[in-house]
């Protein structure tokens, strides 16, 4: 028994060493973007149980990642002025809810966060082709915003998802192809430069990898809310920054070797091991205007499952 016990103390300060290398490696990073992490937090963990959170427990939280409540409190004022959070005052307190915007921007995002597995396609593409003159620096613009990624100052191209692309002009005329993999694979990496992506998934699984053998450990102790609710923040804002730059291309489209596919497969695995432990946690603690926060909606549930 003295030895069981003396396994499960040494595993949770591994875990908690493992929690503070993640804290060091956010704060490593220049700068530091405070605000990006308070929007992971909301994404995360306050969108699917209604959206609003007490200004202590941002604070609280936020410190325990190592960020005072000074630089907290001008992060949440940055974000209100943008639109993403409006304030309510009840006494002495505030408490913070998402606006429609951020909700909109939070469930777009979501979806793409929490999905396993790349798309699968069909194997066929939209071209855009701009016409040269005023106007056409803006219209490229657009498209890129919706998924276009530049092979020509003139030409784009997306995999055609069934969506068709948004702001007619004649301007711009959209065609539709298909191409072998060997072609697409090559069109990918000419129009959205996934070696930088590739690296950046590469440098996820190097970070994270160790942190799932710990857990997969079958002799662990059971994992403490709170440093569940904090690793698992920190893994979702680092997966966030990557896969909303990832194009979500298909699968034909991919290098044989792509990373991605690697490293949303070892956050599930991290999320669902973290997950149950990090909502005791909000559970316990977590306040809105009118109390405890609701439970989490359906949606929640479905985060990384298989498709």
């Amino acid at each position: 028994m003295q030895l069981l016990n003396l396994k499960r103390h040494v595993s949770v300060g591994i875990l908690e060493t493992e929690q503070q290398r993640l804290i060091d490696r956010f704060h490593a990073q220049k700068p530091i973007r405070s605000w990006s992490m308070i929007i992971s937090i909301f994404g995360d963990c306050i969108a699917p149980r209604g959206g609003e959170l007490w200004m202590g427990n941002i604070t609280e939280i936020m410190q325990m990642i190592g960020v005072n409540s000074g630089v907290v409190r001008t992060a949440m004022s940055r974000l209100a002025s943008d639109g993403w959070l409006q304030r309510t005052r009840i006494g002495r307190n505030s408490f913070y809810r998402l606006t429609r915007m951020g909700r909109k921007a939070f469930d777009q995002a979501t979806r793409r966060i929490y999905a396993r597995g790349p798309v699968c396609g069909n194997g066929n593409w939209i071209t855009a082709i701009l016409s040269a003159g005023e106007g056409m620096a803006e219209f490229r613009e657009r498209l890129t915003d919706q998924g276009f990624g530049v092979i020509a100052p003139n030409v784009l191209i997306k995999p055609d998802t069934g969506q068709k692309p948004r702001g007619s002009s004649d301007k711009v005329v959209f065609m539709q192809s298909t191409a072998p993999p060997k072609i697409a694979a090559q069109l990918a990496r000419q129009a959205w430069g996934l070696e930088e992506l590739q690296q950046g998934y590469r440098r996820f699984i190097e970070n994270y990898s160790g942190l799932q053998t710990l857990l997969e450990c079958g002799g662990c102790a059971p994992v403490v809310p709170e440093t569940a609710l904090v690793i698992r923040i920190i893994l979702i804002h680092d997966l966030r920054r990557l896969v909303l730059r990832d194009p979500e291309l298909p699968l034909q489209a991919l290098p044989d070797d792509w990373a991605g596919s690697v490293a949303r497969e070892l956050a599930a695995g991290i999320y669902n091991t973290l997950k149950d432990h990090g909502e005791i946690w909000l559970d316990s603690n977590a306040r809105t205007a009118t109390g405890t926060l609701p439970p989490p909606e359906l949606a929640f549930f479905e985060r990384f499952q298989p498709m």
